[in-house]
């Protein structure tokens, strides 16, 4: 029983081992086959790789020869911008210049314009002043003729004069000397004379005072008939105040000393305006 099992366990092993290398034998068949068909893929690929790089190598070399002609033209052109550029530049420069001097002509020119306009004010001004001086002439020539006459009449005046003049240096010398003489007569009056009579007074509004030895500075003197040795009273609003004497004396200012044990001379400092008294 158990060979029957195994006879027929190694029936089927065979049979599963015949069918494993059928289908082994198949599948390596087909594997061939795709190979062969790969192989002629690759044949394939690499006959059209190599038209491809054929076709590469002629472009490549066309676009090179493109290129090439595209960096000389590429240089041309920035050889050319370059001088462009320059060009413009200097163009540029040159237009900056004009443009410069134009404006200077303009403002030449509007100075000359105003230039023009005052002149023409100016002449204008000068027309019209010697217009005026045209229509003057009549009234200078009557003016001129009216001075003439004047001349005229003036030498007439000259001429009486002179004749009437004629003993002027000797009645000037008569004149001189009496003028001198009455100037000395009244010198000697004005030396001679005292100005001030007994009882007038001199209104004064500032002496110089000290009590400490007694003297008093006067702005009179001499020409007011304060003289030397002369007596007089210091007055104010009726009231005598002390009695000086006059102990100096020039033309116009005098000292004089308070005349002692009279009077209150300390007022003096109190007041602001003296009367002078001739005693």
């Amino acid at each position: 029983m158990l060979k029957l099992i195994f006879n027929g366990l190694a029936i089927v092993f065979g049979l599963t081992a015949i069918w494993f290398m059928f289908s082994l034998k198949s599948k390596m068949e087909d594997e061939q086959a795709l190979v062969q068909q790969i192989l002629k893929e690759k044949d394939a690929l690499v006959e059209e790789k190599e038209k491809f790089n054929q076709e590469h190598a002629s472009r490549y070399g066309r676009e090179r020869v493109k290129n090439q002609k595209l960096e000389e033209e590429k240089f041309e052109a920035t050889v050319e911008q370059s001088s462009q550029q320059k060009a413009r530049d200097e163009s540029a420069s040159i237009i900056a210049d004009l443009e410069t001097a134009v404006e200077e002509n303009q403002k030449s020119i509007e100075e000359l314009k105003l230039q023009v306009i005052k002149e023409e004010k100016d002449f204008d001004e000068l027309e019209a002043i010697h217009q005026a001086n045209i229509l003057a002439i009549p009234a200078i020539e009557i003016n001129k003729n009216n001075l003439l006459d004047s001349i005229q009449n003036l030498e007439s005046e000259i001429q009486v004069l002179n004749s009437s003049l004629e003993n002027y240096g000797t009645v000037t010398k008569i004149l001189k000397e009496h003028f001198d003489q009455t100037t000395a007569a009244l010198f000697r009056d004005k030396t001679s004379r005292n100005w001030l009579e007994k009882g007038e007074y001199i209104r004064l509004s500032y002496i110089q005072i000290d009590l400490g030895n007694g003297l008093l500075g006067l702005p009179v003197g001499q020409e007011d008939g304060v003289l030397k040795n002369k007596l007089f009273a210091i007055r104010s609003n009726g009231d005598e105040i002390c009695k000086i004497k006059i102990t100096h004396a020039e033309l116009n200012q005098a000292v004089a000393s308070i005349v002692p044990l009279l009077g209150k001379p300390e007022k003096l400092l109190t007041i602001s305006e003296f009367d002078l008294y001739h005693l």
